[in-house]
């Protein structure tokens, strides 16, 4: 007698092979059985006919760090087929936090994704074991795999300081880490384009790496830049990752803007060469030609020394305004220039604000918002991150989709959303974000497989699924097996979309039936259970 029996289905394991008529029976939080079960008996009996039975979908790079903890139900996610959120991503995290800090990372979570719920961001812990165990106490919908962030390991330590660690400085980071790792993070982020990553440097992260690898973890990176340089970034990730003694996955991986464009084969061919050459490097990548980032990214580093309230003040000089209009104008060498690698204003869109004056520019371009307020673009943003205290994020449109084409099809990548979840409703439902956050992995299966058939269904599952949970050496996760956790996504191949678009993009995923998570349905015909059954899978040691 199973708890879940799953019949008529075709059954893709995860592993890359071609799907099998079968069944599953799910006792408790586990697969029991896979084969012919017509003859068991069930507590609840799912018929798929004529739908694919997969691994639930792990998003390898998320932002839901805070709106896990404001929302369990993680809708846009589970209408979309996801069963595990990898979050801490970017160098971006909510611990480690000492009380005495604790303003100085809430400000900036503020002008991050992470930190763009329009409440007042609490952060009612110290450690990454506490964070966790705050989920733990509260469970949401899917699991949640923890990365720990450089960033706020940084900040705990030094602030917004721009100044390299003295020695002194860098065991304690060590020791956090050291902490970190113990308390079940899976891997350590950096985010190079970010502050305060920008001011840490190669051999410094190096030696940070050296206290993730005793405990079998690796190095994420969103490099330090993905427009012109972006070659000479990826080479410092791999330097990193060497000296550090860690494997290496590249984030979000992709040619950003006017000066890279047209490089896929290039970039890839880097990758191939260092893993041939004997280091364990993946990556991940977004089915989308628009990223999103804060508008806050588009001022120069060397502003941001001291924190979010520094910027802010600074703004308000024209002197430094006319700095960073040439620094924009004309780069800085190793600096991601998003206004430049977008090509102009006109392909940098508002998303979300923090105050009710900035709506009325949502879904603008900022040369549309500009010329509302009668402004120059440069006039403007500096006007708009002082009145929105940098808590606004916007959508660059910079990648090309032939590169997209080649980076989603190599063999390695993996599918990544780069969004937090999000809800048609409630506090979760502001804004205009970007699209991805409901519709990825619909995307991948609808736009990849079925109409350019670009991957296979079996290749594209893989990429969600067990690619991932090997990556993140999770246990019994990813794969239709007896014995595994069962995290299982029921949807109907001929009939899954994306349905969020830039315009409209609060719209959940269709074709996506049946969501289990740890034996456990979340989502029945289409419709959240408003059961939590989620986990926080803590790394084994």
């Amino acid at each position: 007698m199973f708890d879940i029996k799953i019949i008529n289905g075709t059954v893709i394991d995860g592993l890359g092979g071609k799907g099998l008529r079968t069944d599953i029976g799910i006792s408790g939080d586990t697969i029991t059985a896979i084969g012919d079960l017509s003859a068991a008996g069930a507590a609840e009996i799912i018929d798929a006919s004529g739908k694919v039975v997969s691994p639930g979908f792990i998003d390898m790079h998320t932002h839901s760090d805070v709106s896990v903890v404001y929302d369990r139900k993680v809708s846009s996610k589970i209408h979309d087929g996801v069963t595990t959120e990898v979050v801490g991503n970017c160098g971006i995290g909510v611990a480690p936090v000492r009380e005495d800090r604790k303003d100085l990372l809430i400000a900036y979570l503020g002008t991050r994704l992470v930190g763009s719920i329009p409440v007042k961001l609490e952060l009612p812990w110290n450690t990454m074991d506490e964070y966790l165990g705050h989920i733990e106490n509260m469970p949401p919908a899917a699991n949640i795999a923890p990365l720990l962030a450089h960033g706020p390991v940084r900040i705990n330590e030094m602030g917004f300081s721009k100044d390299h660690p003295t020695a002194s400085q860098m065991e304690n980071m060590k020791k956090e880490i050291a902490r970190g790792m113990e308390a079940g993070c899976v891997g350590f982020s950096s985010g190079l384009v970010y502050m305060p990553g920008e001011y840490s440097t190669g051999p410094e992260l190096a030696e940070l790496c050296t206290a993730v690898a005793p405990y079998g973890g690796f190095y994420v990176t969103h490099v330090r830049t993905e427009s012109r340089g972006v070659f000479e970034a990826i080479d410092e990730a791999i330097e990193i990752a060497s000296k550090g003694g860690v494997p290496l996955h590249v984030s979000h991986l992709k040619l950003a803007g006017i000066d890279v464009s047209g490089n896929a084969e290039q970039l890839l061919t880097r990758l191939d060469t260092v893993r041939t050459a004997g280091l364990d490097v993946t990556f991940d990548v977004y089915p989308y030609d628009t990223g999103c980032t804060s508008l806050g990214a588009c001022i120069s580093p060397w502003a941001f020394e001291g924190g979010v309230e520094k910027l802010v003040e600074r703004l308000k000089d024209q002197a430094v305004r006319d700095r960073i209009k040439n620094d924009i104008l004309n780069g800085i060498e190793g600096w991601q220039n998003f206004a430049h690698a977008s090509g102009g204003w006109q392909n940098i869109t508002i998303a979300t604000v923090f105050s009710r004056e900035g709506e009325k520019f949502l879904g603008k371009t900022i040369e549309e918002a500009a010329a509302m307020e009668n402004k120059d673009p440069f006039t403007f943003i500096f006007d708009f991150i002082i009145q929105q205290q940098s808590r606004v994020q916007i959508l660059v449109r910079m990648m090309t989709e032939e590169d997209i084409e080649k980076i989603i099809s190599h063999p390695m990548s993996m599918i990544g959303s780069d969004g937090m979840s999000l809800s048609t409703e409630g506090i979760l439902g502001m804004g205009k974000p970007h699209p991805r956050a409901f519709g990825t992995r619909a995307r991948v299966l609808s736009r990849y497989v079925r109409e350019k058939k670009l991957l296979s269904l079996e290749d594209a599952v893989k990429k969600m699924t067990s690619m991932p949970a090997s990556r993140l050496r999770l246990d019994r996760r990813g794969i239709l097996k007896e014995g595994y956790f069962a995290d299982v996504t029921v949807f109907d191949s001929a009939v899954v979309e994306d349905m969020a678009t830039y315009q409209d993009p609060k719209q959940y995923s269709k074709g996506f039936d049946t969501v289990i998570v740890n034996g456990k349905t979340a989502l029945r015909d289409g419709k959240e259970t408003a059961v939590f059954s989620g986990r926080v899978l803590r790394a084994r040691r």
